[in-house]
């Protein structure tokens, strides 16, 4: 007995080893299908996948839409603008039996203002030029435009963008000499005169297209030919005059029916040694229009007061019509 026992113990052994593992390798293949029957397959791995990629391409534009719209929103410093404009006109006669003098007229200026803007100043330069001649048949040329205007100025805001103190330069001659109504003797010529400005104040700017400034104020008159210095209030032998005073400047600069713009600026300037009356005035408006893409009319009218000069009330008038150029 002792020995079949003996002898069987290791075939039930093999026996109950071989059902065991049976056993472990079948609860294993009911785990894989399990797991298999639970884990999406590659077709869904794929949906899952491309809903992420189309979750992040939402996200990404938005993102940058954000990016971009926070550097629209900071607005540019410079301001800029300048025209150029050249208008003519012509007329000739032959056997005309109403009568009439050939002419040929043409008139070139340029308007440039560069204004920089930041969070408690500003700065800015504008300069004006104009030249234009008249030929008259018989007469000989005479000039009907000359000017030469430079103006630097200085803005520091108090506490807004309305007030501010300001510090302001303003240049003014013209570039040939004129002559008097008879065009024999010279009246003027480059420098002479000559006017430098220089004022320090208060400004205030409601709005882009108006603004209002006063206060103090050095005046200084050139004449660098000795025999006109009489005719502007210079001593004789003297080149220059300085005067101490009061000033006012008044602006207005505002585009209308899409194409016109009306500009319109008076200055004044009070000697403090003398009485109000004796005040020099200018007073200059501008009515420009396109009529269409290169072709534009000007209007300008300009009134001035200098008793230095004369005691009478100076006017400008001028009508042209001719081609603009945007230059920026």
């Amino acid at each position: 007995m002792t020995s079949n026992r003996g002898l069987c113990t290791p075939a039930i052994r093999r026996t109950s080893l071989s059902f065991l593992l049976v056993s472990i390798l079948f609860a294993l293949s009911n785990q894989v299908e399990a797991y298999q029957a639970t884990t999406p397959g590659e077709a869904e791995v794929r949906e899952i996948l491309e809903e992420q990629a189309d979750k992040f391409e939402k996200i990404i534009p938005v993102a940058a839409e954000n990016d971009s719209t926070a550097e629209e929103e900071k607005p540019n410093p410079w301001t800029r603008s300048w025209n150029l404009n050249i208008n003519g006109n012509q007329a000739s006669y032959r056997n005309w039996s109403q009568g009439g003098v050939n002419t040929v007229a043409t008139t070139a200026s340029t308007l440039a203002r560069f204004k920089y803007s930041g969070d408690s100043f500003s700065n800015t330069i504008r300069f004006n030029l104009q030249y234009g001649q008249t030929w008259l048949d018989g007469e000989g040329s005479k000039k009907t435009a000359d000017l030469i205007n430079f103006r630097y100025k200085l803005d520091y805001f108090l506490g807004s963008y309305q007030l501010s103190t300001f510090t302001e330069i303003d240049f003014r001659t013209q570039f040939v000499e004129g002559y008097d109504d008879d065009n024999e003797n010279i009246v003027s010529d480059f420098m002479a005169p000559g006017y430098l400005t220089e004022s320090i104040g208060l400004s205030y700017q409601p709005d882009e297209f108006f603004s209002v400034q006063t206060g103090l104020g050095l005046k200084q008159t050139f004449v660098q030919v000795d025999s006109l210095g009489q005719l502007y209030g210079l001593r004789e032998g003297k080149n220059m005059r300085s005067e101490g005073g009061f000033t006012i400047s008044i602006h207005w600069d505002k585009a209308f029916a899409e194409t016109f713009n009306y500009t319109t600026e008076l200055s004044t300037f009070t000697n403090l040694l003398l009485p109000v009356r004796r005040t020099d005035i200018i007073f200059r408006n501008s009515l420009s229009g396109k009529l269409n893409s290169f072709l534009s009319t000007i209007l300008q009218f300009e009134l001035m007061y200098d008793d230095d000069v004369t005691k009478k009330l100076q006017m400008r008038q001028s009508i042209a019509v001719g081609l603009i150029i945007k230059l920026l």
